[in-house]
């Protein structure tokens, strides 16, 4: 069994568009996404379209819960300035979905788990199993390892919001991260996303990384009043946080 992870899409199209068409030649037997398809990016609709016609499991995201409800969750703005910047691209984004996409996005579930074979499940939650905001990192200590499995009897854990793909393995579980479709931190600034193949009790991660014309997504933000533009376009060149 094949099945390919993607997630933080963060309404870039043009990475989007790459990243299925990849997937497309890989022939997975299942496609699951895991949050965050809109938010910095300049296709905020096209993206949620995109992502629809897969006709597959969506894990609500973080931005996704905020965009789709209009609401900034606690403990996520980290200042009065930081709060007010995410209202203002918050409602820019939502202006540009319909209230059909809105509500799509603010009721995707929250986890999902799928048997990779009878003896093997995955689970797939957007940032830990607790809740949806806290980051887990590639150098967390092994009790926020531990944590990623609580309330599962999953072998395997995937997630995203960080933005950094990676795999770790410790007594037989394995974590990983699907990195960024739209937006990597990890100073690659092509692509993110992972395949998982599953062979009996035998298991193979690959994180794929897959190019895109990032000067695409920068005309896209022409003529559009994306009054972060700017920082985002730097992200993108560079394939780092927006600052």
């Amino acid at each position: 069994m094949k099945i390919a992870l993607l997630a933080d899409i963060h309404g870039n199209y043009a990475a989007l568009q790459a990243v299925l068409q990849d997937i497309e030649r890989q022939q997975p037997d299942q496609v699951f996404v895991l949050g965050d398809l809109v938010f910095k990016g300049p296709e905020p609709a096209r993206c949620v379209e995109a992502v629809q016609a897969l006709g597959t499991v969506v894990i609500r995201g973080n931005i996704d819960e905020l965009v789709g409800s209009g609401q900034i969750q606690p403990g996520f703005a980290k200042s009065s300035e930081h709060e007010a910047a995410i209202k203002r691209e918050m409602e820019w984004t939502r202006g540009r979905l319909s209230e059909e996409q809105l509500h799509y996005l603010a009721h995707l579930p929250f986890r999902h788990e799928v048997m990779l074979s009878p003896q093997l499940k995955l689970q797939l939650v957007h940032a830990n199993p607790r809740n949806i905001l806290d980051s887990i990192l590639p150098d967390s200590d092994e009790a926020q390892f531990t944590s990623m499995f609580e309330g599962t009897d999953a072998q395997i854990t995937a997630y995203a919001h960080i933005h950094l793909p990676y795999v770790r393995s410790i007594g037989g579980r394995t974590l990983l991260n699907t990195g960024s479709v739209g937006l990597p931190f990890d100073g690659d600034t092509r692509s993110s996303y992972a395949l998982i193949e599953v062979s009996g009790e035998d298991i193979a991660v690959t994180l794929r990384r897959v190019r895109y014309d990032v000067e695409e997504t920068v005309r896209a933000y022409n003529g559009i009043d994306h009054s972060f533009a700017s920082s985002v376009i730097e992200a993108l060149r560079s394939g780092s946080a927006p600052r």
